[in-house]
């Protein structure tokens, strides 16, 4: 099953620049923890399980439930708040959970 994690993030983009800079910035970074872009809406990124054969091993992650969201917020004093969500592979959590992972490509710094 996949487990759980949060992390939060500060940028000092607005967040329509963010976002737009998040979605082709998080793809490595995505792509290491199992992971792909699957989802752009106003304010938020989702991505689910890359593409992988067996197919049989893609499908057990999907009903796993491994999964992420990225929302990206308005600060107040300026810059974007962002919270990336989900829950991924057990291998994968450590790498997942630390912020540092995901700061490093967005230029951003945890909050």
């Amino acid at each position: 099953m996949a487990s759980g994690f949060s992390v939060s993030l500060s940028m000092s983009e607005d967040p329509a620049r963010a976002q737009a800079k998040a979605a082709s910035a998080l793809e490595d970074a995505a792509r290491r923890v199992g992971l792909r872009l699957t989802k752009r809406e106003a304010g938020e990124l989702g991505y689910r399980p890359r593409v992988q054969f067996p197919f049989l091993l893609m499908l057990w992650h999907y009903l796993s439930g491994e999964r992420m969201s990225v929302r990206f917020e308005a600060a107040t004093g300026g810059g974007t708040s962002v919270t990336l969500s989900g829950a991924v592979a057990s291998a994968a959590l450590p790498l997942a959970s630390d912020p540092d992972h995901w700061a490093e490509p967005l230029g951003a710094s945890p909050s």
